[in-house]
């Protein structure tokens, strides 16, 4: 029996198992389906290429940062990255044994750290964008620069999206829970 294709006009379908980015498939939902099968190969390739210069991810994307934008505050990093506090923390932990940054008090916040690029971090930048680069082309060669402006835009869109359906599911679950006076009644 052949495999089935990943025809758009056909979202139902199945896509193969063994590509990169697994055969995810939840007929409910083809467009999530496919991004999340995207992301996952996108990632499999991107850790592949770090790989090669000795990088894990997310470290190249703080690199980066570090490199662009001078010493910061952890805690402006944990928000850059999304990710929580302890999880980006041990990164950094990793990154510093690594000597690629390296992590001070706060002169403004004692309580706080800030994270600096070293030298030999520094040194790797160069590849970390090569590598980045490299991705960029594979995953997206084969669109024109006004597909891949149409793509930004549609992610950029369902973003939005997704963000003001959070807000108001944040608002909503805040609202739903009684205050301390209602409770006492």
């Amino acid at each position: 029996m052949p495999s089935p294709s990943l025809n758009p006009s056909h979202p139902e379908e199945e896509p193969p198992i063994g590509r990169p980015g697994g055969g995810v498939h939840v007929p409910e939902a083809p467009v999530g389906s496919a991004l999340l099968r995207l992301l996952r190969a996108h990632a499999q390739l991107g850790t592949a290429l770090l790989a090669r210069i000795g990088v894990p991810p997310p470290q190249e994307l703080i690199l980066l940062r570090l490199e662009e934008h001078g010493t910061l505050p952890q805690g402006d990093l944990v928000r850059y990255l999304y990710r929580d506090r302890s999880t980006t923390s041990a990164t950094l932990q990793a990154m510093e044994r690594a000597g690629l940054i390296t992590r001070s008090p706060s002169r403004s916040d004692r309580r706080a750290l800030d994270v600096s690029i070293t030298d030999a971090g520094r040194a790797l930048c160069p590849a970390v964008r090569d590598a980045w680069a490299e991705l960029e082309e594979s995953a997206f060669s084969h669109l024109s620069s006004d597909g891949r402006a149409a793509l930004i835009a549609a992610m950029d869109a369902s973003q939005q999206a997704l963000a003001v359906t959070l807000e108001e599911r944040s608002h909503h679950a805040r609202a739903s829970v009684p205050s301390e006076s209602r409770r006492q009644q």
